[in-house]
């Protein structure tokens, strides 16, 4: 079916290009922090964000879980759907976040905005329809 380097053989080095650069931009940050203190290592460590590890150990390991298997998803719809389609049904899920921030968190207020872009949502949907439409044919 699909020979050769498909996207989940990248999964990994994905992961390793992450940790490198999130890594390189706490240790700019430290610099910065550095040069803006005086070159006191103490006072750079502490102008640093918290990290809170014991309330945030949880939730940061689940949200990492859940964006990952999202990740490594999109990348099987992608080698098997094609990036017509499958990138389109993995874009949905800003639908779903839309929908999550009308609803739930009530970001969008007011009946004519909610309209717009409920409007605006059923013609992404009815553009990915098309898209897998066109696929199947």
């Amino acid at each position: 079916a699909h020979d050769g380097y498909g996207g989940p053989s990248y999964v990994i080095s994905f992961a390793c290009g992450s940790v490198i650069v999130t890594v390189w931009i706490w240790v700019m940050r430290f610099l910065f922090e550095l040069h803006r203190m005086d070159c006191s290592a103490s006072k750079a460590y502490h102008a640093l964000p918290s990290f809170y590890f014991q309330q945030m150990w949880l939730p940061g390991a689940l949200s990492g879980l859940l964006y990952s298997s999202g990740n490594f998803m999109c990348i099987i719809s992608v080698t098997y759907l094609g990036q017509g389609v499958g990138y389109s049904f993995t874009q949905t899920s800003m639908l779903i976040s839309g929908l999550w921030g009308i609803f739930f968190f009530k970001e969008i207020e007011g009946r004519e905005r909610i309209l717009k872009w409920l409007f605006s949502a059923l013609v992404a949907v009815a553009g990915i329809l098309g898209l897998s439409y066109e696929h199947a044919s």
